[in-house]
């Protein structure tokens, strides 16, 4: 008689098949009927586990392509934005509770004045302190427009809880020094830092029912940007979703021979010649410094304010959505280029 073929009888037990639990039964077999279940139980669990592990990421790169052919509607939306049938039906998307963007001049040719907290420092400050960090494999915008002028490589920092939920194919999760560095590596080659809650990244990469703890920090370049293309004649919606920081200030200083570089590269228009003087409109101006980079004769000037300042305000626009504690600037990073 083999290990698993019960006796007759034991005891007060009749062994009929199904009469009996496998506990009860004699000798080896027995114990491999329950290590079967449970086995088959751990596995069930195991499988459920790994359910609501997948539910609760965000969509994989599969997917996000799928939204990501929407694209060139983009472009088309913000033509038709300053159009009456249109403006009213576009405003919902630019609303400031589901758009805010600010940006941060990091680049590391705006000279830094004596005692001040440059933004590059400050946008440090908080990667430091955010919840979580994850690296995009690279920009969404410039490989959706094919760049040619930049490395499409370099692509958006997402801080805040969601970013933990991010799918594993869109990029990785980093840690706060791989993203200091992703940070340096924008700045030398040019590009233009922003930060902000943007409701159609979140939708596209599936963190959307999370947005109250989702932080895109991006680094833009004129030609392929979501926000910066196309905004010179978009809605006035379009273009209050985008906040200067107050203590950010852009001026034109006395070298100004008029030549009119910064007049067209402006995004938003900000800027005009006066007689043989460029002009900057403060309450236009969104204070991203792109004008004093690409003036040929550095007469355009941007200042900080000086101490922590610009961090302080930075954090309360920002801070909750990227999951920041209340931290102090580093008196290390004050003053240096």
């Amino acid at each position: 008689m083999s290990d698993c073929q019960p006796a007759p009888s034991v005891g007060t037990f009749a062994l009929l098949p199904g009469t009996m639990k496998a506990s009860k039964l004699p000798g080896r077999c027995g114990e491999r009927i329950m290590l079967k279940k449970r086995a088959a139980g751990s596995g069930r669990e195991k499988r459920r586990r790994e359910g609501r592990k997948a539910e609760d990421m965000g969509y994989p790169e599969r997917v996000v392509k799928g939204f990501l052919s929407l694209w060139p509607f983009t472009h088309l939306v913000k033509k038709l934005s300053p159009r009456p049938p249109f403006r009213r039906l576009f405003a919902p998307l630019v609303d400031e509770r589901v758009l805010q963007v600010t940006f941060i001049p990091v680049a590391e040719e705006i000279p830094p004045p004596e005692g001040t907290v440059l933004p590059r420092q400050a946008l440090a400050e908080l990667i430091r302190a955010s919840s979580h960090r994850f690296i995009h494999n690279g920009c969404i915008c410039r490989n959706r427009e094919g760049c040619r002028n930049y490395p499409r490589d370099i692509g958006c920092i997402f801080l805040g809880e969601a970013a933990a939920h991010l799918h594993p194919s869109l990029g990785h999760r980093a840690s706060v020094e791989e993203c200091l560095n992703h940070v340096e590596r924008a700045s030398r080659v040019g590009l233009t830092g922003m930060i902000g809650r943007i409701w159609f990244d979140a939708a596209s990469l599936g963190v959307l029912h999370r947005f109250h703890r989702f932080l895109v920090v991006c680094f833009c370049c004129d030609c392929c940007c979501l926000v910066r293309t196309d905004m010179r004649d978009t809605a006035p919606e379009f273009k209050s979703a985008i906040r200067r920081l107050e203590s950010v200030r852009v001026r034109v200083g006395d070298r100004c021979k008029g030549c009119g570089t910064c007049v067209s590269s402006c995004f938003v228009g900000a800027v005009e010649l006066r007689g043989r003087r460029a002009h900057i409109e403060p309450e236009r101006c969104k204070g991203c410094g792109r004008c004093s980079l690409l003036c040929p004769n550095r007469a355009v000037e941007v200042e900080f304010d000086a101490r922590d300042a610009l961090f302080r305000e930075l954090l309360s626009r920002v801070g909750a959505a990227a999951g920041v504690r209340d931290v102090e600037v580093r008196s290390g990073e004050r003053g240096r280029g």
